[in-house]
């Protein structure tokens, strides 16, 4: 009787009439006088049909969904855990290539190349090291010194024993902090007995000291080569150290080639012997290796420098290389998510458009007795909703047993316990909100175009 009624009232030309009903005295049939959230509770309920297949697709979907998520986000993480674990930094140093800064001169035959160039003073350090990203750092100057002439040196082979500078000849490393020194970094030697907190003196090897008979807190005297720059210095020893690496040709070396004799002295003491005001390179540290290359363009806008005298040089490799399968994962995990957004608007808006076209009657009889294609769009969206609850429960079950899987294959990642349960829920809950609001607009969109007259003459 409703169907006939709201029929013949477009029949005569009132396209946009309402049928009133004096029972329920209201403008809108019996039949929709009841919530939005009820009618569309009551049709997924009697339509269970469509309902199961939408809830398998949005299961499919938000499992995924999800599963991405916690990839991205515990990529994210060890990400930023290997940052912080292995740090970074970056190198100043002369720049050699730069032929302004050097000059050649022929002697004995041979090619000397010498530095003419700003030097790596005092007055530099201090404008990088003021810098806040910057939390430690390590000027290095290295050279040759003769030691005096009552110590022995470590030989291996006696071959330069006669020999009056090969048998005194000592490798002599000048830093500001030894700790930071390459050599003791690259446990190439280890620290094993220093001496009072603060002091500043000389390292030198177990077996140098054995040899001499030295301990911490003797002195002994360095002086620059015959030729060279520089004026004898005398320090302290406030330090021993072992030899760990592997030493090649030890048969056949000079004594200055062995680490057993190579000589850490503090920076100033380096500087006076060998007669330099600057250091051969500086390495500065800090926390985030990300931001390196950054930190080295802030460095450069530092004025009252002459840049075009050094080259500065990110050391970054080891992040870089534990961080580079890291970061393909975590760019993997954006673009599936991407795609997996795109595919559930594009799956959602043709299986809705579908299910719509068996419900172009309805869709005619509700615009006709005035229900507002708004509160249509709200109805069948809410339809949606209904469906999505259930599979988002079920989904976080079903995400869970994945994650578990990917985590046993893949050692290096372990998502679960890594990622917020709660934010990754809802997280997939808003998106997925979104999905449905941009699916039911566009699976809907021709549909609300017509107006009663015409969705009931085609479905009649």
């Amino acid at each position: 009787m409703f169907e006939t009624l709201v029929k013949y009232t477009l029949h005569i030309g009132e396209t946009q009439a309402c049928y009133f009903d004096k029972r329920h005295k209201t403008n809108k049939g019996a039949v929709y006088t009841m919530q939005i959230w009820q009618r569309a509770y009551l049709y997924v309920r009697r339509k269970t049909g469509k309902s199961i297949p939408l809830l398998l697709v949005m299961l499919l979907l938000f499992s995924f969904v999800m599963v991405g998520l916690s990839l991205y986000r515990a990529t994210d993480l060890a990400i930023q855990q290997t940052r912080q674990t292995l740090g970074g930094g970056f190198r100043i140093a002369p720049d050699m290539q730069n032929r302004e800064n050097v000059m050649m001169t022929e002697a004995d035959g041979q090619t000397n190349i010498t530095y003419i160039g700003a030097p790596l003073d005092k007055t530099l350090i201090q404008a990088v090291q003021a810098g806040e990203e910057i939390n430690a750092y390590n000027a290095v100057l290295k050279g040759e010194a003769i030691l005096q002439e009552d110590l022995r040196l470590i030989d291996d082979n006696g071959i330069y024993q006669d020999d009056p500078v090969a048998a005194h000849l000592v490798s002599v490393e000048a830093d500001t902090s030894p700790s930071l020194s390459a050599a003791f970094q690259m446990e190439r030697v280890k620290l094993t007995a220093v001496g009072p907190s603060g002091e500043h003196g000389a390292l030198i090897s177990e077996p140098l000291a054995k040899e001499n008979g030295l301990d911490i807190g003797d002195e002994i005297q360095l002086s620059p080569r015959e030729g060279h720059a520089g004026q004898p210095v005398t320090v302290k020893i406030s330090g021993l150290f072992t030899v760990e690496a592997a030493q090649q040709n030890t048969d056949v070396a000079a004594p200055v080639h062995l680490l057993e004799n190579k000589i850490f002295i503090d920076l100033a003491s380096g500087r006076a012997l060998m007669g330099t005001a600057g250091a051969d390179y500086a390495d500065f540290y800090i926390n985030d290796p990300a931001q390196v290359y950054q930190i080295i363009d802030e460095i450069k806008a530092i004025d009252g420098i002459d840049w075009n005298s050094f080259a500065l040089t990110a050391s970054v490799e080891e992040y870089e290389k534990a961080a580079g399968p890291l970061l393909s994962m975590r760019e993997l995990a954006r673009t599936l998510l991407i795609i997996m957004v795109i595919a559930s608007i594009a799956v959602l808006s043709l299986m809705q458009a579908l299910f719509n076209k068996s419900r172009q009657h309805e869709l005619g009889i509700m615009l006709a007795v005035c229900v507002s294609k708004a509160e249509i769009l709200l109805q069948r969206f809410m339809e949606a909703v209904f469906v999505a609850a259930a599979a988002l429960v079920l989904s976080a079950c079903a995400s869970f047993l994945i994650l578990g899987l990917i985590g046993r294959i893949i050692s290096e990642i372990r998502p679960i316990g890594a990622v917020s349960t709660i934010a990754m829920f809802a997280v997939t809950a808003g998106c997925g909100m979104s999905v449905l609001l941009l699916a039911t607009a566009l699976s809907s969109l021709g549909a609300m175009r017509l107006d009663p007259k015409e969705i009931l003459s085609k479905s009649s």
